[in-house]
């Protein structure tokens, strides 16, 4: 069931990518004055045919390391000690330390212009750290070059949001910074600002507001939104997973922003509700684990929502987006699955690959799933090993890695 919830007609810089590479006089949100022509390029960067894609990989030690999927060559990257959970958009490596955000910029990026990519490849670099307490949600933009990225410390309310295009010269810049009460929130960016997660208070319910490129409240550019446990970027808006659904926060060509909310079924109990959403990047739909059982799919450009693979037990879910309308998830036995929401039906199933790490919850708790155009990754850290698995051969394992640095975490960058 969607419910439209508020369009605002207010004056907000539009977030809609140009198409083409035509210069163009009018600069958005997520590609600005400074960068009309160079398409995300950055001084010493080289542009390259196709997306870098490389495998980051952190061990127990901090040790970090980077595989080259196209070359299979192995680069070493700074350190990044104390790691309790690794996040990245794509580019930048985002290491909560649990005391601080460790930023480690990879040198691998990708810059969406909407009909067409442009890839490029640079030399990697420790950027610095964002100091707080506690554990950190990190919330990406769209492009790393420009715009900016939201880091919210729940344990005390602070919330922070980085300028993209200072990460990229290796600085840490706050665009701004604001403290509410400390509850379960985010704040994540959306054209020159961002939307902040605010409690309830008195008769205000929980909420999430648009704050403008100062940090100021925009008036009446607010919805309901209880308890949000994640958000991500899509092609068409921002998702943000609320008690009451999902709510997708977009940009209007002609200017304004509009929220839109996917509730969940009547009967949907709490632990059914999304904690997690997983995509590929750039595309219109996510996924999130729906409790003990199946998974939740959100198309945020049709604005739908439905469970599939109901009967299995699962543990991480992500959508690819493509025609087939794949979703690739890893269930309690260790095994990924491939579902396809074109045939209805679970289209491929490895054989258990994670024994040894679901006997160490520790292992599993860094156990990550990710995707890119053809391949998916995941991660066995008490094996050391990465499998690939091309979801769409019924989920065919197509390598298995062993990277140089043990895996204890794993994600991609160059996407």
């Amino acid at each position: 069931m969607k419910a439209k919830i508020y369009g605002l007609t207010a004056a907000l810089v539009g977030g809609v990518l140009l198409a083409g590479c035509a210069s163009n006089p009018v600069a958005t949100s997520q590609q600005t004055a400074a960068e009309p022509s160079d398409h995300g390029a950055v001084e010493g960067a080289q542009e390259m045919p196709e997306a870098p894609l490389h495998l980051v990989t952190v061990d127990q030690s901090g040790k970090t390391g980077m595989l080259d999927l196209l070359g299979d060559e192995e680069t070493g990257l700074p350190q990044l000690p104390e790691v309790e959970n690794l996040e990245t958009d794509g580019r930048y490596l985002f290491a909560d330390t649990g005391s601080g955000v460790e930023v480690l910029d990879s040198g691998m990026w990708s810059w969406n212009h909407t009909d067409h990519f442009h890839y490029y490849r640079g030399t990697p670099q420790q950027v610095g750290q964002v100091s707080g307490e506690g554990a950190a949600r990190i919330i990406g933009g769209p492009l790393s070059t420009a715009g900016s990225t939201g880091v919210y410390f729940p344990e005390t309310g602070k919330a922070i949001l980085l300028d993209n295009a200072e990460l990229a010269e290796g600085r840490i810049s706050e665009r701004f910074t604001t403290q509410t009460t400390a509850h379960q929130g985010l704040i994540a960016p959306l054209g020159d600002g961002a939307i902040q997660s605010e409690p309830a208070t008195g008769s205000q319910p929980a909420r999430v507001q648009y704050l403008d490129a100062q940090g100021n409240r925009v008036e009446g550019a607010q919805t309901e939104c209880g308890n949000p446990a994640d958000a991500t970027h899509t092609a068409a808006g921002l998702a943000i997973a609320c008690d009451q659904g999902i709510v997708v926060a977009s940009e209007k060509q002609s200017g304004g922003l509009e929220f839109s909310l996917l509730q969940y079924p009547k009967k949907t109990s709490a632990d059914q509700r999304i904690k997690e959403l997983n995509h590929r990047k750039s595309r219109p739909v996510v996924a999130g684990v729906a409790g003990e059982r199946g998974a939740w799919v959100i198309n945020t450009r049709n604005l739908t929502m439905t469970k599939v693979m109901s009967v299995q037990k699962l543990l991480k879910v992500s959508a690819v987006g493509d025609a087939k309308g794949h979703v690739v998830a890893l269930d309690a036995q260790g095994r990924v699955l491939v579902y396809s929401t074109e045939s209805g039906k679970v289209v491929g199933t490895t054989e258990p690959l994670l024994k040894k790490s679901l006997k160490d919850p520790r292992a599993m708790d860094s156990v990550n799933l990710v995707l890119d155009a053809q391949r998916a990754y995941v991660n066995a850290p008490a094996e050391k090993l990465v499998y690939e698995i091309d979801f769409a051969d019924s989920a065919r394992i197509a390598r298995t890695l062993s990277p140089g640095t043990a895996p204890t975490w794993m994600t991609q960058v160059g996407n």
